[in-house]
């Protein structure tokens, strides 16, 4: 999945944890997060990174980053 802005993190976080069958009040539990924290991430995708690391680990996804010219969009518009 190609992120280009906090919405599609909320996509990812919020299918990645309902595909685990965890609710929000459990990764609330695995992250230290409050299930009104997940539940706002989920709504905004907006969080401080070392958030963002500690959702990854718990949800099992693993983050890859590539540079717009490693990219195999054709887009060279920045959507931020």
């Amino acid at each position: 999945m190609i992120i280009q802005r906090p919405a599609d993190l909320a996509v990812l976080i919020k299918s990645q944890r309902k595909a685990l069958g965890y609710t929000q009040k459990e990764l609330a539990k695995l992250t230290g997060l409050s299930q009104r924290s997940v539940s706002s991430i989920e709504r905004s995708g907006e969080m401080h990174t070392s958030t963002l690391l500690r959702i990854f680990a718990a949800l099992r996804i693993q983050l890859n980053a590539d540079t717009a010219e490693q990219s195999s969009s054709n887009s060279s518009e920045v959507i931020w």
